[in-house]
């Protein structure tokens, strides 16, 4: 190595030392920052009166960042024109593009817009009222918003608050004054006038702050608020309920049939005139028509009417025709209920087809109770639904293997049992059945106890909430039940028609009230059962 290296390792040797003592590397150790930052100031304080700027100065205790500010904070009544939000270091300035309005109290409510700048811990409970006039307003609403079908609490829903004296509501324009549910689905709107108000609420997905019926969760409080002091316990649910006018959307040749399309699904369908037209209901919102032998050069001018779900009838006339088509017609299919092999005591065998059923040969259709003995089914004890796409036929099973050393009957379907408004028969199929016991199922029972004269007992299945069994007897029993997880909701069936009635906005109408079973001891509204299980003390108060 000669003189000249040697110099240039000696000389860069305490460079690179001085580099690598300046390198900044990750701390490690100590505990994770978790404290949110700190409001230290405002201007205007909170519960100034008279102000008149334009700007409103937040100055915390660490340097910030928000996030959602322009969309999440809660600004009532909402002024004119808009802000603009900066940050500089630990000082949160928002500049109002126009005046507030004279003699009114403004209410900001920050949510989790405002976070630190390490760990993004949201500073909490940020709120801050002021007055342009002389005085605060200082009334107040509370309650809580929950899923109608569940019961349960829902957060961050926009709760909107309208004057009665307001033609707008949340179908059609924005609220004077804005809150949002919290993790319990508490809601509170401070700083309000008197007057007279409406609340709603709504899952505003597309932040316009208002309610689309057919894409948003919405709900409202029944009863307008006379608000001359605090109000609490303003509570109500939230549902997917759409209010849209119903319109038909296309009425064409699908293939062999004619369907007739809606913008939205319908409660029921009724043909005005030509009733020899066969149809049934393959979706929510289509009816489908069957040609059947009618010539494919014929149109019939159908005069129908259809209902939604909120009860709005719409009639029209439509052309039905039918079209020769390469496709072939859809296949009969069929499924049956029971789909496993037990049946509860005089409980009834479904049967539920793809397409209408336009003659049945009872010939071929039968029981099998053993090797030498058949019955037929009778023809007078088949009940079918209105658009004869469901089959009952009750089975007293006790009374067949009395018959019996067999413990096992079979349901036989053979070719041609059923004929489709395409003209195509059913397959063979047979069904064995056994009876289902207590030993081999489990039983639900209570009690309720209500003021109201008419509910109804829903047992649902846990985990769809789909309706399992009903019943309209205070003192109810489900027996039979497979084991599972249920639960049990409660109707006050106000109009006693034997159904829930979900509310209609459109005619300020409430949901009819519904509650929940709920276990005090285990803190569940889930009702677990086995094999040979029996909870019968499921006593509600409502």
């Amino acid at each position: 190595m000669n003189s000249a290296s040697r110099y240039l390792i000696v000389y860069l040797l305490p460079l690179a030392l001085l580099a690598s003592c300046a390198r900044v590397g990750t701390p490690t150790g100590g505990p994770e920052d978790e404290t949110p930052p700190m409001l230290l100031k405002s201007i205007p304080a909170d519960g100034t009166t008279g102000f008149n700027g334009n700007t409103i100065l937040l100055t915390f205790d660490e340097r910030i960042v928000t996030n959602s500010l322009e969309t999440d904070l809660i600004l009532t009544p909402k002024p004119s024109g808009t802000f603009r939000a900066r940050v500089n270091k630990n000082v949160l300035s928002l500049s109002f593009t126009e005046p507030f309005n004279e003699n009114t109290t403004y209410s900001l409510s920050f949510g989790n817009t405002i976070q630190d700048i390490t760990n993004d811990n949201p500073a909490d409970g940020i709120n801050l009222s002021f007055s342009t006039g002389d005085y605060i307003d200082s009334l107040s609403i509370q309650g809580q918003v929950l899923n109608l079908y569940s019961q349960e609490p829902i957060e961050n829903l926009l709760v909107s608050l309208y004057s009665e004296q307001d033609s707008l509501d949340i179908l059609s324009g924005p609220a004077s004054y804005y809150s949002r549910t919290d993790s319990a689905g508490i809601y509170k709107f401070r700083n309000l006038p008197n007057g007279n108000f409406r609340v709603y609420a709504v899952r505003d997905k597309n932040k316009n702050s208002q309610a689309d019926s057919d894409k948003e969760a919405y709900g409202f409080y029944g009863d307008t608020l006379v608000l001359a002091n605090a109000i609490n316990d303003i509570n109500f649910s939230v549902q997917n309920l759409n209010t849209d006018n119903i319109r038909t959307v296309s009425a064409r040749g699908f293939g062999v049939y004619f369907d007739l399309a809606f913008n939205k699904a319908i409660s029921n369908f009724e043909m005005l005139e030509d009733e020899d037209l066969i149809y049934d209901q393959p979706e929510s919102k289509t009816i489908r028509f069957y040609r059947m032998d009618r010539p494919y050069s014929d149109t019939t001018q159908v005069i129908y009417s259809v209902k939604d779900s909120i009860g709005t009838v719409y009639r029209d006339t439509v052309g039905v025709y039918f079209n020769e088509s390469k496709l072939d017609p859809l296949p009969f299919s069929f499924q049956l209920t029971p789909s496993g092999e037990f049946i509860a005591p005089n409980d009834s065998l479904k049967i539920t087809f793809n397409k209408p059923v336009i003659s049945v040969n009872i010939d071929s259709l039968s029981i099998q109770v053993d090797s030498l003995n058949t019955i037929p089914l009778k023809e007078n004890f088949i009940s079918w639904n209105k658009l004869n796409t469901e089959l009952s036929y009750p089975l007293d099973l006790v009374s067949l293997l009395n018959q019996t050393s067999s413990k096992t009957i079979s349901i036989a379907l053979r070719t041609g049992a059923f004929i489709s408004a395409d003209g195509d028969s059913s397959i063979v199929q047979t069904k064995n059945l056994s009876l289902l016991t207590t030993e081999d199922s489990a039983i639900i029972g209570g009690t309720v106890q209500s003021n109201s004269a008419n509910i109804i007992v829903q047992l649902l299945d846990a985990r769809t909430l789909k309706v399992v069994r009903s019943s309209t007897s205070k003192n109810f029993l489900f027996p039979y039940l497979p084991a599972g997880r249920y639960m049990i909701r409660i109707v006050k069936d106000l109009n006693n028609n034997g159904k829930w009635d979900t509310g209609n906005i459109l005619k300020w109408e409430d949901p009819e009230p519904v509650k929940f079973y709920f276990d005090e001891f285990y803190k569940t509204k889930v009702i677990e059962v086995r094999k040979n299980w029996e909870q019968t003390d499921a006593n509600i108060f409502f």
